[in-house]
């Protein structure tokens, strides 16, 4: 019985074909919209992630997310130390400012500046000498993958805020969500760059000691010295959770995804009807040859099923195949995950089996004697 109703289903070619379609496309918009709004919440967040070796941030107290910081005074730094659990605290220092280029153009840059000794915080850098930054005004340039700023090459002199910064090296950071390249140096030489309040610091990067909990040791901080502390994990995740609610993208890409739920919901509904309708006198004589109505509602679970899985796969394909082509440093925001792979599936699969619950209740009110005629 169940072969008779695939060769049912794709007996008739256009509808089936009009069936895989529909779904294909839907499938497309929600995965593939999906996949870029996913990824517009990781890189505002990306920044985070980019140093894996920070086990705890510690912030200001009332600080939510990585754009939003107010500084530190300098003695937070020993506090930190001297909390049980800390292997080591270093300092991180971000700030704005305005560079010169050498061809006369300006561009609005981010500075990072870190420690000096242990260069706590630095992305990968294209350079053979790992302790350039020790040359006098010595920066890391990341033009973040963008045309514009891709003609600062290797060693540029540069003018950031009125003092000279020397190009040692072109860094390769993640693309992040802001679009200004991004200066990396020293600490020190970040506190000439980029000059504003009495207090500076902007975070305090945590290593913690072999054998304790991150999480703990971040309880600790907070409770010792008052300040803010978090694993990179959960201000990660503060970050992206509170940008979500700052960003009117995330409107956007909501509307887009339920306009390919609902455009699939209604393609394969008003076609699933249309082809059950038209094989009314195939499911009849069925019946007048005994099948029971749970075996043909099999029947069109499995038509509905196979039709979902088919348009399914072709249309996370073709996103993924989308995806393949964009970059991590692409100025277009791609992630495709397995959590998003697999809602697309549940929802093509609701879809599918909406269609089919609606087609039931005609097949079972089927008299056996239509198909006399």
């Amino acid at each position: 019985m169940y072969i008779i109703a695939l060769k049912m289903l794709f007996g008739d070619r256009g509808k089936a074909i009009t069936l895989i379609f529909g779904l294909a496309f839907a499938t497309t918009l929600i995965v593939q919209q999906g996949s870029i709004f996913t990824g517009i919440m990781r890189r505002t967040g990306v920044s985070v992630l980019a140093i894996p070796r920070a086990d705890v941030w510690v912030m200001y107290p009332e600080t939510q997310y990585y754009d939003e910081r107010k500084a530190l005074e300098s003695p937070a730094l020993q506090r930190v130390w001297g909390v049980e659990g800390v292997e080591s605290a270093l300092p991180l220092l971000l700030g704005t400012g305005i560079a010169r280029l050498q061809d006369g153009s300006f561009a609005s840059v981010q500075i990072v500046g870190v420690e000096r000794n242990s260069q706590f915080g630095l992305p990968k850098v294209e350079t053979a000498d790992c302790n350039a930054l020790d040359q006098p005004d010595a920066v890391f340039w990341d033009n973040l993958n963008i045309p514009l700023y891709q003609k600062v090459k290797l060693g540029d002199v540069l003018e950031i805020n009125d003092h000279r910064a020397h190009v040692v090296g072109l860094a390769q950071g993640p693309r992040a969500f802001t679009a200004n390249p991004i200066v990396y140096t020293t600490y020190e030489r970040a506190l000439a760059y980029a000059p504003g309040e009495r207090k500076r610091m902007s975070f305090i990067l945590v290593r913690v000691a072999a054998g304790y909990d991150p999480n703990a040791v971040a309880q600790r901080i907070h409770a010792l010295t008052g300040l803010g502390a978090r694993t990179s994990s959960d201000f990660f995740w503060s970050t992206v959770k509170t940008n979500f609610k700052r960003i009117p993208a995330a409107v956007n890409f909501s509307t887009i995804i339920a306009l390919g739920i609902v455009v699939g919901i209604a393609i394969v509904t008003l076609t699933f009807l249309n082809f059950i309708l038209e094989n009314t006198r195939y499911f009849g004589m069925l019946k007048a040859l005994g099948t029971r109505n749970r075996t043909l509602v099999k029947m069109v679970l499995l038509q509905a099923t196979t039709i979902g899985l088919v348009g399914w796969g072709l249309g996370a394909g073709a996103a993924a195949l989308f995806g393949m082509n964009v970059g991590p440093r692409s100025q277009i925001a791609f992630l495709l995950t397995p959590h998003l792979l697999f809602g697309s599936l549940v929802l093509v699969l609701l879809m599918v089996w909406l269609a089919a619950a609606l087609s039931i209740r005609g097949i079972l009110r089927i008299e056996p004697g239509i198909v006399f005629r």
